[in-house]
């Protein structure tokens, strides 16, 4: 590595540090049900002390992403209902949407574009939570935040490296390269890497820093690696339904690794075909999901979709989702 590469590379180690962390609430909710002993009222007590996150968790959960039939009016009953992980899970996404949303954010490189980078965002969490469903991954809750959070190497790039940002997006274009190998020539490390540190810095749980740091790479994982795999399988599904901006035209390299992850030992082409194959039900998906998407705009998350009393669910209840 030139010495050029190793000063961009220090600046974004120390930058990284500098961070602010997660809110404490968030911290605190992620160690509390990470706890087996932890209970529903304990859970429901630490969400209650922040006045801003319990209106934001009710909101969403009776949000038409989770089309509960019947309202849910305490944080109590959003935790039975939604379950610990979803909540855990809900409260990471929500935060961290909040803290790097356009309107709360100034400075990024001109090349680009924050909505469209949170549109493919948003859309690779709810496509993980939908092939969690068809491939059986057992915590889809957790597979919808490692979605939202996959790429945000290249948000934390774009923001305190503009310069050098812009310079990656204009190789990347200029000679119709993947990202990652754009990111490598210049800066000498990619955002999947710079997201992890990020994810470190945060004390995240093990598999959503492993998920971001290898969502490219799932088979360098030397043991279990679904999460990553169904993160890598869900970008692949994004891209191909142009959902945001995944990172340029160029598609990553398939990874079968991923497909092997959960038994599927097809043909590449006829596995992704598969795949693929989801992508209506993702568009619908994405409909429901507009409450994300107003909060990476600055809102406050009102998709004017939500279930109320007596109305009919829009989609089914999914325990733990």
């Amino acid at each position: 590595m030139d010495e050029q590469k190793r000063q961009r590379l220090k600046r974004i180690t120390q930058s990284i540090i500098g961070l602010p962390t997660l809110p404490t609430v968030i911290t605190q909710l992620i160690s509390l049900i990470d706890n087996p002993k932890t209970s529903a009222r304990n859970v429901s007590q630490l969400i209650a002390t922040g006045q801003a996150l319990t209106a934001k968790i009710l909101k969403l959960a009776n949000s038409a992403f989770y089309g509960f039939p019947r309202e849910i009016a305490t944080v109590d009953l959003a935790v039975v209902v939604l379950g610990f992980e979803t909540v855990k899970n809900l409260g990471l996404s929500v935060s961290v949407l909040e803290r790097f949303s356009g309107a709360s954010v100034a400075g990024h490189a001109d090349d680009f574009d924050r909505q469209k980078f949170w549109e493919h965002s948003i859309a690779c969490g709810v496509a993980a939570r939908l092939l969690a469903g068809k491939l059986r991954y057992r915590v889809p809750g957790e597979a919808f935040a490692a979605g939202i959070l996959h790429d945000i190497g290249r948000l934390i790039l774009s923001q305190y490296f503009p310069a050098e940002f812009a310079e990656v997006l204009q190789v990347m274009r200029e000679e119709d390269l993947y990202i990652g190998h754009a990111e490598e020539r210049i800066l000498g490390v990619t955002h999947a890497e710079v997201g992890s540190w990020l994810a470190e810095r945060w004390n995240l749980p093990d598999q959503l820093e492993q998920s971001i740091a290898m969502h490219h790479a799932p088979g360098r994982i030397s043991g279990p690696a679904e999460l990553p795999s169904l993160i890598h399988l869900s970008d692949f599904l994004c891209r191909r339904e142009k959902i945001g901006d995944g990172g340029g035209d160029r598609l990553p390299h398939l990874d079968p690794a991923a497909l092997r992850a959960f038994g599927i030992h097809e043909e590449p082409v006829a596995a992704l075909k598969r795949i693929f194959s989801y992508g209506d039900e993702l568009q619908q998906e994405m409909e429901r999901a507009e409450a994300f998407t107003n909060i990476a705009r600055g809102g406050d998350g009102d998709d004017g979709g939500a279930a109320t009393e007596g109305a009919p669910a829009l989609t089914p209840a999914r325990g733990g989702s």
